[in-house]
């Protein structure tokens, strides 16, 4: 094997043979991709750096596309290096399945038989094979419904559709479907249904037609039913919301003024279907623009943690989080209007009690550009310290899982269930830029708190399953800001200093960002 340049110039090689690739397409251009992706998962091999597993998996995924030929090779290797980033064999094993029906060449099928026998401890159930076969035999029809095997992730026309895998353990029996939540927008809306248990879905879409009716989409929640309202006023983009039967199951229509891109997943604890629409199909999040690498940001949105009657973590001395993430807010926010010339909104103004669900959704009506979360962290170890910025994705560290089961007030297995389902609907460049928004963050926090206070921890970049990043249509994190948990720490998240500096850490941030570094 050659000898790995140094990062500048590996880095500069596989962009140059990334671009080459794209103008050539075909048989050629996929192997010019294959090799940027090979050289950049090299380096992520070496050097440990999330960035460059991301543009593997984006550029293998890229080499998929540009050549029939090399379709196969280039879903083995995303297949197998998603499943290695993101240490979940098991999701590789049925991507691989699923491959291996995709293509009949006698060289492709070896190939995936071969990587499906050394993943054969992580062989899925029966029952769950038997699930994708049918989603082979059943893909969407023309109106973009159709059978989803469960605990798939399926992309139809017009958007994504996740449905959460039954265990022998879930109760049986009809599910009820106890509220029907709306978050309009004039562009982008969500639709939360809350159900009683987890049970499955189908979802369908019908075009508009004459006498001024809109399109529609419709969600068939199985074995459900419902005795609240039959019809919700929404407004914007989602005029109303009908719920009736169905046969056995439950249909919530949304009626709509436009054609929509939705993407339609299920949250834990409490179990609910989330169901976003937008005007237009997501966009490639902070693409640069042609003036040095700089981002287009226009619109941002800080998201000060809990209020109302949710107070957060509470430190040993009786500072709120509530209050502490507030405050911080309110110190970032003029600065990125003043210093920046961006747009904010913050979610909540003042105490309010704001539920997640509704963060993330008045970021999407508010077109922003960036969505961040601002969060003070807690352990029982009061001798925990440091800061730490999360980005929404699978990861198997415990600590991170814990740390999203106290934001969602929910279990460390729910917030690693929704890691689970949100990787299967992000793609790596949107999970990329996130990842990399995180990073700019966590490197303006170090830079600002040392300053003043040199024995503050990073504690890095982490991944984990939070409620309030589900469904943000741009680069999102959550801000630890430091454990207020600890005495030490508590004191200084009480000072007006401590806290002008967390909010240097958000701004700085985010013209690093939009300044295209």
């Amino acid at each position: 094997m050659e000898i790995l340049p140094p990062r500048l110039e590996a880095v500069a090689h596989a962009d140059a043979l990334a671009v080459s690739g794209s103008r050539k397409g075909g048989e050629e251009g996929g192997k010019l991709l294959g090799a940027a992706a090979a050289l950049r998962r090299r380096l992520w091999r070496v050097e440990h750096k999330d960035a460059d597993a991301l543009e593997a998996i984006e550029l293998f995924r890229a080499a998929e596309r540009a050549s029939p030929q090399g379709a196969c090779a280039g879903g083995i290797e995303r297949a197998l290096l998603e499943g290695e980033f993101r240490a979940d064999p098991a999701q590789t094993y049925r991507e691989l399945y699923l491959l291996r029906a995709r293509f009949s060449e006698p060289a492709c099928e070896l190939r995936v038989k071969h990587a499906l026998a050394m993943l054969g401890a992580f062989r899925p159930l029966p029952s769950v094979l038997v699930e994708l076969e049918r989603t082979l035999e059943h893909p969407p029809g023309p109106d973009g419904g159709g059978a989803l095997a469960e605990g798939g992730a399926s992309a139809q026309a017009g958007g994504m559709v996740v449905v959460p895998t039954l265990s022998s353990a879930t109760p049986s029996g009809p599910a009820r479907v106890t509220s029907i939540e709306r978050y309009p927008g004039k562009d982008s809306a969500r639709v939360v249904v809350f159900v009683t248990r987890p049970t499955t879905f189908s979802v369908g879409s019908l075009p508009g037609q004459g006498g001024g009716r809109g399109p529609r989409l419709y969600v068939d929640i199985h074995d459900a039913s419902y005795r609240g309202a039959k019809e919700l006023a929404a407004g914007g983009v989602v005029e109303r919301v009908r719920a009736g039967r169905q046969k056995e199951d439950l249909r919530v229509v949304l009626d709509l003024t436009a054609p929509v891109h939705h993407r339609i997943f299920y949250l834990p604890e409490p179990f609910r279907l989330v169901i976003d629409v937008a005007r237009d199909a997501p966009p490639r999040a902070g693409a640069a623009s042609a003036a040095g690498g700089a981002r287009t940001v226009r619109r941002v949105v800080l998201d000060p943690g809990h209020g109302g009657r949710d107070p957060g973590a509470i430190g040993p001395a009786g500072l709120r989080e509530k209050d502490v993430t507030l405050d911080i807010a309110h110190r970032a926010a003029p600065l990125v209007a003043r210093e920046l010339g961006i747009s904010t909104l913050l979610t909540r103004d003042g105490d309010d009690t704001v539920p997640l669900d509704e963060r993330t959704a008045r970021a999407n009506a508010f077109q922003a550009d960036l969505f961040v979360s601002i969060h003070c962290n807690a352990s029982e170890n009061p001798a925990s310290r440091g800061v730490m910025t999360f980005v929404l994705d699978a990861s198997p560290d415990v600590l991170a899982s814990h740390v999203a089961a106290r934001e969602n007030a929910a279990s460390a297995s729910a917030a690693a269930e929704l890691a689970t389902v949100m990787s299967r609907v992000l793609d790596a460049d949107s999970i990329g830029q996130s990842v990399h928004l995180a990073e700019l963050l966590q490197r303006a926090a170090m830079a600002s708190l040392r300053a003043g206070y040199p024995d503050v921890s990073d504690q890095g970049v982490k991944r984990a399953g939070f409620y309030v990043l589900a469904g943000a249509r741009m680069p999102a994190v959550l801000f630890e800001t430091t454990f207020i948990s600890n005495p030490v720490d508590e004191a200084r998240l009480d000072s007006a200093a401590y806290r002008d500096k967390l909010a240097d850490s958000i701004v700085n941030a985010i013209r690093a960002y939009r300044d295209g570094h």
